[in-house]
């Protein structure tokens, strides 16, 4: 019989070993490989925005291009229009996607658009529903642009001009930044988004100046102002200086007025941009087209960077020795020596503006220094002369020596360093009831015993009346200003810092 010996399983043993010299060499591959795609995921790679284009498609006679969102919100798009007109009092939204235009939307001031004109600007963004809950790099965002413009007719149109789908791709500091410190010849190192709400049914004058208070304190690493140096100015989002004067210094808050050329339409908001340059740049001008003036008082050296004829629509500092007669009308005794003192001798003296203002659109204010023995007043008539047929009046808080038409306020004595508006919107028949003269505690009421109607124009002035002694008031500015909406001032709400 023939015997068979039996083979070991050579075959069996060779796989499994080949099997494990596979995972061997190949299993710290697939590891690392695992945990690449991991770290991928948890960063979104794999989420539907990451895979998310770019585009502005554009309707037919306007052009948009490259929309960039950055971490702070802030949508920045170059468009342009050719219509072959041009375009004025332009305003740029962003409506999202599901929602209908508002012009409570997001929105940007643009000025005028020529046809062929392209801009590059930017719209900050709200948070929360139907905007992302947070920037973050790869958040997407999908909406509309709209124009809204005054036409060559002067009829308000709003056009939908562009469709826009983006995601976030850079980090906050981008484009308004860099536009402007190209403009500047790079001086500024950071910015801040001011937005400015004008809650009201009707549109700011136009142009319209703002009030802004600016906490230091907010900005102490990035903020200089002692009266001789300023590091900061206001601007656009192209780019464009607006006109800024800065009011006061009080307890670590700065008082501004910002010229906004085209104002604020109605139930909108538009944003501009605080910009600060290094700590020992000095951006104080008196040229009103580029850095920040001030008050002529604020200077060492008095009114050297006042530039509030480029701010207001009627203002005088009194510089120098000689009354400007081209704005004022006066009689009686004045004396101007950087700055001006209306003394009444035994009767009266005062000083009326030579221009006259509309009494719904405008609001004078006046900075008095001093005011002596009797009864100081600031009055606003309609007209520019207190001869008998004329029509300027004075209160001395007790009785009024007046002439026809015209209405003044008593200040009281031995009042300075106060800052006085004479609020100019009055219902057609004042009401008997006393209303507050701005940044005091003194008022004006209507002169009980007669009645006027609020005149088409009205001049403003100021000046004193004493029957028996010297009465006297010195101020060193006087200024007109946009009057807002029903007396409502747009608020202000400033961003997030954004670094070069």
């Amino acid at each position: 019989m023939k015997t068979f010996r039996k083979k070991p399983l050579r075959k069996a043993s060779a796989k499994a070993q080949s099997a494990m010299e596979y995972l061997m060499t190949y299993g710290w591959a697939i590891l690392i490989v695992a945990v690449v795609l991991g770290a991928l995921y948890s960063l979104g790679v794999f989420n539907g925005a990451a895979f998310l284009g770019t585009s502005c498609i554009s309707a037919s006679g306007f052009y948009c291009t490259n929309p960039i969102l950055s971490t702070g919100g802030v949508l920045t798009v170059t468009i342009g229009q050719t219509t072959g007109t041009t375009f004025k009092n332009v305003y740029l939204y962003f409506v999202p996607s599901g929602t209908s235009f508002s012009t409570s939307d997001p929105s940007t001031s643009i000025g005028t658009l020529s046809s062929g004109q392209q801009v590059t600007v930017s719209i900050p963004l709200r948070a929360g529903s139907p905007y992302p809950a947070a920037y973050t790099l790869g958040t997407p965002i999908s909406g509309y642009l709209y124009l809204q413009f005054t036409d060559i007719y002067g009829t308000t149109e709003v056009n939908k001009i562009a469709t826009v789908l983006t995601k976030v791709t850079a980090r906050s500091g981008g484009a308004i930044l860099s536009q402007q410190t190209s403009i500047q010849s790079g001086i500024l190192v950071a910015n801040v988004p001011i937005t400015i709400t004008n809650s009201q049914s009707s549109a700011t004058p136009s142009p319209f100046q703002q009030m802004i208070q600016i906490n230091e304190g907010n900005y102490a690493n990035y903020i200089t102002y002692n009266g001789n140096i300023a590091n900061f100015e206001f601007f656009t989002q192209s780019g464009q200086i607006l006109p800024a004067w800065i009011e006061s210094n009080n307890s670590g808050t700065l008082t501004v007025w910002v010229n906004i050329p085209n104002g604020i339409p109605a139930s909108s908001s538009l944003t501009i941009y605080l910009g600060f340059a290094s700590k020992t740049t000095n951006l104080l001008s008196n040229s009103g087209t580029s850095g920040i003036g001030e008050a002529p008082q604020l200077s060492s050296t008095y009114a050297e960077y006042d530039d509030g004829a480029s701010v207001f629509p009627f203002y005088d500092n009194f510089a120098g020795t000689s009354l400007n007669t081209s704005k004022w009308a006066s009689y009686g005794s004045i004396s101007v020596s950087n700055g001006v003192t209306v003394n009444g001798g035994s009767y009266y003296a005062y000083l009326i503006s030579s221009s006259g203002f509309n009494p719904i659109s405008t609001i004078a204010d006046i900075f008095v220094t001093s005011a002596s023995s009797k009864w100081p007043v600031i009055s606003m008539t309609n007209g520019n002369s207190a001869s008998s047929t004329g029509y300027f009046s004075l209160w001395n808080g007790t009785s009024v020596n007046s002439y026809s038409g015209s209405y003044s306020a008593g200040l009281g004595s031995n009042l300075g360093g106060y800052t006085w508006n004479y609020p100019s919107v009055l219902s057609e028949n004042w009401q008997s009831s006393s209303q507050q003269i701005y940044g005091s505690n003194y008022i004006f009421t209507k002169e009980s015993y007669t009645t006027y109607s609020l005149p088409s124009s009205i001049y403003y002035g100021f000046g004193s009346v004493d029957e028996s002694s010297n009465g006297k008031i010195s101020t060193q500015w006087v200024r007109v200003r946009a009057y807002p909406p029903n007396g409502i001032m747009p608020s202000v709400s400033f961003g997030s810092l954004s670094t070069a």
